[in-house]
């Protein structure tokens, strides 16, 4: 589920082939940013437009690999150059607790 980071820095980020899922969590939309809040954390993020975009892409059917390869094709950009900024998002997503990847358990994941 987690491997080491690509650039070396020895930081964890999620493995390609996870499926993430969010989480329950209240979304507020604006001007295609998001404000989300997890009443069991009690706790807000906000997300601009790209951490929002994947948010959105992190339905339970998509890996992080298939997220970087839809935002590649609308962006016109290789999924390999996506790859590892996505990988960083969803970690930081699931860190914050918006998102689920399998094997999490609980609220504090």
């Amino acid at each position: 589920m987690l491997e080491n980071n690509p650039d070396g820095t020895g930081d964890l980020q999620i493995c390609p082939n996870v499926v993430p899922r969010q989480r329950r969590v209240e979304a507020f939309a604006s001007d295609g940013e998001s404000l989300l809040y997890s009443s069991t954390r009690d706790e807000a993020s906000a997300l601009n437009r790209t951490a929002t975009e994947i948010w959105e892409l992190c339905d339970g059917t998509l890996t992080v690999k298939a997220i970087a390869r839809v935002l590649g094709q609308r962006y016109g950009v290789g999924e390999a150059d996506l790859l590892a900024d996505v990988s960083a998002a969803v970690t930081t997503l699931r860190t914050r607790g918006l998102v689920d990847v399998p094997g999490d358990t609980g609220d504090d994941a």
